[in-house]
């Protein structure tokens, strides 16, 4: 009789966050957002680092984690000691507003039955707004001990039903390749969207994000080092260049009517055929001019820069 080796089986003691990382903002903040497969359980997909402190346009507040989702959707991630309190949820959703987030990730050691039960309301109307709305999950963190070692607990207390059901639909006619996007373009249209989208990634720091039937050129906010890239245009299969000019003013670089009309003047400068859409949010031009859309990305770009000095 072969004597059978014994299993051990321990019981995990609890483990008081402030041992493991002192303060949240020094310790907890810089930990996770180095590793944020930590946040694989929440179902948004494989996270990228956008900045962290990054500074909420509008106001003199900072959100402690800005990432991306594998499609381009920005998650507001905001961390708390204790308790979660009224403040940090409602703080979390104006900077997800402002930061044009769709999803908010409040992690706390506990959540109270009141907030979840405001997360899963809020979650119900995102549920109904699709892209309008903002997905709110609610996470516990705690640690346990076992020997030497340490276990970090996510557990997630509220989410949207939804969520994955809408990823997926969003990869459904998704782009994937400045090659597929150019492929995918209206004929009389393929050699100016090169030419477009050539010309901006010459640009120091510029980038692209495929979509559907979409192509965003992208740059890094020049306001200070980490935060997220904003997208200046969004160019369309069919020749179509929508320019953000909402997402400009709420960068906070233009802070009064005087300086957001010098904006719109430069817009009907560049784009003289430029139409308003909708709540005069977005200007678009059908059938830009490659040369004007360079001219005013180096003039947008370069008040960036000394907006930066002035607020600064």
């Amino acid at each position: 009789m072969t004597n059978q080796p014994t299993v051990r089986i321990v019981r995990p003691a609890d483990v008081a966050l402030r041992t493991v990382w002192p303060r949240e903002d020094n310790d907890f903040t810089p930990w996770l957002a180095a590793d944020l497969t930590w946040l694989d359980l929440l179902g948004l997909g494989p996270l990228t680092l956008a900045g962290t402190e990054v500074q909420v346009p509008g106001v003199n507040r900072n959100l402690d984690i800005l990432a991306q989702t594998p499609d381009g959707r920005n998650v507001a991630i905001e961390n708390q000691y204790l308790e979660a309190d009224h403040d940090h949820l409602t703080r979390g959703l104006a900077y997800a507003v402002g930061l044009h987030a769709q999803a908010l990730v409040v992690i706390a050691e506990r959540h109270r039955p009141e907030f979840v039960a405001v997360a899963d309301y809020l979650n119900s109307a995102y549920e109904q707004m699709a892209e309008d709305g903002i997905a709110v999950f609610l996470v516990t963190l705690t640690v346990e001990g076992v020997g030497e070692y340490l276990v970090p607990r996510f557990t997630v207390v509220a989410r949207p039903n939804e969520w994955r059901a809408s990823v997926h639909a969003s990869q459904e006619g998704r782009l994937t390749s400045v090659e597929e996007f150019l492929s995918a373009s209206d004929p009389e249209v393929t050699d100016r969207n090169k030419q477009l989208i050539d010309d901006w990634l010459r640009r120091p720091d510029a980038s692209v994000r495929t979509g559907q039937g979409t192509i965003a050129l992208n740059i890094k906010h020049p306001f200070k080092p980490g935060h997220p890239i904003n997208t200046i245009y969004l160019l369309y299969t069919n020749g179509q260049l929508v320019i953000n000019r909402g997402y400009f003013i709420d960068s906070g670089a233009f802070p009064d009517p005087e300086a957001v009309e010098t904006l719109d003047e430069h817009i009907r400068r560049s784009f003289p055929a430029c139409t308003w859409r909708g709540k005069s949010y977005y200007p678009c031009d059908d059938s830009p001019d490659p040369s004007a859309v360079t001219t005013f990305a180096d003039w947008l770009l370069e008040y960036f820069k000394d907006a930066s000095v002035q607020m600064g």
